[in-house]
């Protein structure tokens, strides 16, 4: 399923570094605004969630509003009136209210129902976010700062996640010992323009061993006017000792309304029936969701869910329309959460506990998988066996067909 230009370019755009509002996570901008404008600012700030729900966009939000500031060294006469120079963007499109809506759960085990509505819904009109984003944090995307920061014009500012490789022409799988060594040389240098130097590493859980303990050293020895941004997606797996050394903002994932409005900002074509499917099987985030609708991930849902009751009855010609529609590994990691889902939706429909707004399509799924089985810890064996099979595919290099078909053996035989 090979992107489009058109969906190619609206990757780009949002990417976080073009990213210009950020909601749901107020109460954590305000946190570090707070601190900020106090005469202690932490010099490590560890941002932490799920992937997807906006905390690389927070520490570039972060760092704009940092340079953006004429005069960094009043830092103790700050209040929440200091960004009076910063233009404020105006509401250039209509609005109309939303329709309410039902709540989903946040993403867990147990995370959202998947939900079908006519495909014939009509199309959204983009809407703009400005006045939804209330943060002291908030920069116009026409600030000269904004700008700079995108053509890569700020000197103070260093970015540090994974590089491209020229031999494999993929990025490397880990963030090197040399990359974070480069940070002591960076901020052993005067900042260019007399304020903070900034340095974000996105993330941390892509850091290898070496690279962990170069960063620890330089926690250890932060200089003065120094802030490192720290993206972490599992907090489970960062050492007890970098932790200690940093103030955590955990961001929590996304919540429907906001999904809603971001999904209709970033995807300006999509329809209501879109918003309450990508809601429901993202879980909170909008980088997941935005992701699964640029690979055609829904298409590709609605299909499996159509080919289970096939597969149940053995009839599995399926499979391998759905091993070519999985065409690169983005798409076979959008199949996996789906499976996944599947499975704990499974769970919970066995167990009575009540799927709102479910489709006939998923539904004869579920009840096709859940009466084969008349034990509920047979699906919790499956999804453990399709964990593991899904963790070892890129250490041992499987084939992505052969790995597809596997699974769907997977959920009809328990071994």
């Amino acid at each position: 399923m090979p992107l489009n230009d058109e969906k190619i370019e609206q990757t780009k755009e949002q990417s976080p570094k073009n990213t210009a509002f950020l909601l749901s996570h107020s109460k954590e901008e305000t946190e570090f605004f707070n601190a900020f404008k106090s005469s202690n600012l932490h010099h490590s700030w560890l941002i932490t969630g799920p992937k997807g729900i906006g905390k690389a966009t927070l520490a570039y939000r972060i760092a704009r509003y940092i340079f953006s500031l004429s005069n960094p060294d009043h830092l103790k006469n700050l209040n929440i009136k200091i960004d009076t120079s910063t233009p404020i963007l105006e509401n250039n499109f209509s609005y109309e209210e939303e329709e309410e809506g039902d709540d989903t759960e946040d993403m867990g085990f147990f995370e959202s129902d998947s939900v079908a509505v006519s495909q014939t819904s009509p199309t959204i009109n983009k809407v703009s976010l400005d006045k939804y984003d209330t943060s002291p944090l908030k920069l116009s995307p026409t600030h000269p700062i904004f700008e700079r920061l995108n053509a890569g014009g700020l000197t103070d500012l260093i970015i540090i996640e994974r590089e491209y490789s020229e031999t494999t022409k993929k990025l490397k799988t880990e963030i090197s010992v040399e990359q974070i060594r480069n940070l002591k040389e960076f901020f052993s240098k005067t900042s260019s323009e007399g304020g903070y130097k900034v340095a974000i590493i996105d993330s941390v859980d892509e850091m290898n061993a070496n690279s962990k303990n170069a960063l620890l050293k330089i926690l250890e020895e932060a200089p003065k006017k120094s802030l490192l941004l720290l993206i972490c997606h599992n907090i489970n797996g960062i050492l007890p000792t970098i932790k200690s050394r940093c103030r955590i903002l955990k961001l929590s994932p996304i919540d429907n309304e906001n999904m809603k409005l971001l999904l209709r900002e970033n995807l300006p074509n999509i329809t209501e029936a879109e918003i309450t499917k990508l809601i429901n099987i993202s879980g909170g985030s909008i980088g997941n969701a935005i992701n699964i609708y640029n690979n055609n991930g829904l298409d590709l849902q609605n299909k499996i869910f159509t080919i289970i009751p096939e597969i149940f009855n053995k009839k599995s010609t399926g499979i391998l329309e759905i091993a070519n529609l999985v065409s690169n590994e983005e798409v076979f990691k959008i199949f996996q959460h789906i499976i996944l889902n599947f499975i704990s939706n499974a769970i919970k429909y066995k167990s009575k506990i009540k799927l709102e707004n479910i489709d006939e399509v998923e539904r004869t799924s579920l009840e096709t998988i859940t009466n084969h089985y008349q034990n509920i810890k047979a699906l919790f064996t499956i999804r453990e066996g399709l964990l593991n099979n899904f963790k070892l595919y890129p250490l041992l290099n499987l084939d992505i067909t052969a790995l597809i078909i596997s699974t769907f053996e997977r959920l009809k035989n328990v071994y």
